[in-house]
C-alpha cells in the first residue's frame, strides 16, 4: 500500500453551525483539535460559502504572475525583506504572501498580474479572516483559553497573511514537496483542489510512526490546522498538526494553492 492509498479520517465542522454556537458542532470542532489538531470547515452552505466558490477565480488570476519567469522584473520587485511576505520562490514551489496588516492600511502595492483582482483580494482576506477568527473564538470559549492579542485591528502589527502558492509540473506523484512541519502562529487555514497533504500515522499509545496518511479534499470545505503558538496558550491540550506536502497522483501539472495563517504577533 502506498502513501496515498491511506486516507486519514478527519471530523468535518459545520462553519454555520458553529458561528450559531450548535453546542454539538463546538464539541466536534475541541476533539478534532486535541486529537489530530486538523479538520476541514466545511462552507458550502454558510453565510460565506461565496467566498469557497470564489477562490478558484482568485488562483486562476494568480496564474498570470505565476507563469511569469522567475526573474522577471515583476517578480524581483515583489520581493520583501524577512519574514514570507511577497514573492518567494523554493525549488519545488513558489507563493506570493499578501500581509493582512498593510494591506488592510492601504500601504501594500499588488504586483502588476494581481492588481486587476484587488477586490476579490480583498473580499477573500476578510471572509477568511472572519471565519478562522469565529472558529478560533469558539474553541478557546470551549476549553478556557484566552488569546488577548486576537484583534481585528489592522493597526497592530502581525504576521497574519494571505498566501497564493504555486507548484510547477515535473515532480513525480508522491514526490515530497515541502518536508514535515508544524506552522508558527496560531492556526492555518488552507485550500486545495487535489490531494497534497499528508500527516502522520499514530501508534495506539499516540506516538508518530514513520508511516504517512493523505488528508483528502472534502468539497465545499477548507482545511485547517492548529499552529504552535496555539498548542503552547492551552498548555498542550491542543496539537500543532505536523503535516508534509506531496505531489498528488495522477498526471503532472502545474497546481495552486491559498492558504491563510493567523499569526497574530509581529516576530
Amino acid at each position: 500500500m502506498t502513501v496515498q492509498d491511506k486516507i486519514a479520517s478527519l471530523a468535518v465542522v459545520d462553519y454555520e453551525a458553529l458561528a450559531n454556537k450548535d453546542g454539538k458542532e463546538i464539541q466536534k470542532l475541541v476533539h478534532a483539535c486535541e486529537s489530530v489538531g486538523m479538520f476541514h470547515l466545511n462552507l458550502s452552505n454558510s453565510r460565506i460559502k461565496a467566498v469557497y466558490e470564489d477562490i478558484p477565480n482568485l488562483l486562476q488570476a494568480g496564474k498570470a504572475f505565476f507563469d511569469l519567469s522567475r526573474d522577471c522584473e515583476e517578480k524581483k520587485q515583489s520581493i520583501r525583506e524577512g519574514m514570507e511576505r511577497g514573492y518567494h520562490a523554493a525549488k519545488t514551489f513558489e507563493y506570493y504572501e499578501i500581509a493582512r496588516d498593510e494591506y488592510q492600511l492601504g500601504k501594500w502595492t499588488l504586483p502588476t498580474s494581481l492588481a486587476p483582482h484587488e477586490e476579490r483580494i480583498t473580499r477573500t482576506l476578510q471572509s477568511l479572516h472572519g471565519a478562522i477568527q469565529t472558529v478560533l473564538a469558539e474553541l478557546c470559549a470551549a476549553i478556557n483559553v484566552n488569546i488577548p492579542e486576537l484583534s481585528d485591528d489592522p493597526t497592530i502589527p502581525s504576521d497574519t497573511a494571505l498566501k497564493l502558492v504555486f507548484k510547477p509540473s515535473g515532480q513525480e506523484p508522491g514526490a515530497v514537496v515541502q518536508p514535515w512541519h508544524t506552522d508558527f502562529g496560531l492556526m492555518t487555514l488552507m485550500w486545495y483542489e487535489e490531494v497534497s497533504a499528508q500527516i502522520p500515522v499514530y501508534d495506539a499509545e499516540g506516538k508518530r510512526t514513520e508511516a504517512w496518511q493523505a488528508v483528502p479534499v472534502v468539497d465545499g470545505a477548507v482545511l485547517v490546522n492548529i499552529a504552535d503558538e496555539l498548542e503552547a496558550k492551552s498548555g498542550g491540550r491542543l496539537r500543532s498538526t505536523v503535516h508534509r506536502a506531496v505531489t498528488p497522483p495522477g498526471p503532472k501539472k502545474a497546481r495552486h494553492g491559498l492558504v491563510y495563517l493567523l499569526r497574530p504577533h509581529k516576530d
